[in-house]
C-alpha cells in the first residue's frame, strides 16, 4: 500500500462518510489536496463542518454536485 492509499485509509476510517462520495489525492500549487466529490450541494456545508481543513498535513476540498439526482 502505497502513500496515498494509506493515507485515504486512514481518512475514511477516522471520517466516514456516505460510500457514494468519490475521493482523489492529488496536488496542486499549495500543495497536497485530498478532494472529495458527488457531494450533493444540501450536504456540502455540512461535510465541510465534519472534516478538519487539513489532514495529515494535505489541504481537505468537498466538491458538491450542481443537481441532485431528484432535481434532474
Amino acid at each position: 500500500m502505497n502513500k496515498k492509499e494509506k493515507l485515504l485509509k486512514e481518512f475514511k476510517n477516522d471520517y466516514p462518510l456516505n460510500k457514494d462520495y468519490k475521493y482523489r489525492i492529488g496536488t496542486d500549487d499549495g500543495g497536497g489536496t485530498l478532494e472529495i466529490y458527488n457531494v450533493p450541494k444540501r450536504h456540502a456545508h455540512k461535510v465541510r463542518k465534519k472534516i478538519p481543513m487539513k489532514y495529515n498535513g494535505v489541504r481537505t476540498i468537498v466538491f458538491y454536485k450542481w443537481k441532485d439526482n431528484e432535481e434532474e
